[in-house]
């Protein structure tokens, strides 16, 4: 079933990751247009989609994403982890592409700074590229 809402609201995220970056959790960057917001979907998005971010970065390659995992916390101690290629409505994969639907939440208030993305592969793959969301809320 498709997950039809409309689109309220919208803030474009990036999470950028440090040259000479040796981590492998990166964690969201406060984000205070989102602070106390019901979420209602977040969308990943891979160099596909989106090849360099709004601020300059290069977005992360579709392969990478298959390395990739996200944890969101929200208000209350409660988290969900999921696969980043979870998160993407739009994927490309041998020369063929899907489009599905956004990936929704039930309105959760995300703490950000407690929220990261996990590197599940080689770190120095993701060095210097930034992992690119929509997150969308209301009010």
């Amino acid at each position: 079933m498709a997950n039809l809402f409309k689109i309220e609201n919208a803030e474009y995220v990036e999470v950028n990751i440090p040259t000479g970056n040796t981590k492998q959790t990166i964690y969201f960057p406060d984000l205070p247009n989102l602070r106390n917001k019901p979420i209602i979907a977040i969308e990943g998005y891979s160099a596909l989609t989106q090849a360099t971010t709004n601020s300059g970065a290069t977005n992360q390659a579709m392969g990478d994403l298959l390395n990739a995992s996200v944890t969101l916390y929200f208000d209350g101690g409660e988290f969900i982890v999921v696969p980043f290629y979870s998160l993407m409505r739009i994927s490309h994969q041998a020369n063929q592409s899907y489009y599905g639907d956004i990936p929704a939440l039930a309105g959760q208030n995300i703490v950000w700074t407690k929220s990261y993305v996990s590197m599940n592969a080689n770190v120095a793959n993701f060095a210097a590229k930034s992992f690119l969301f929509s997150v969308y809320y209301k009010r």
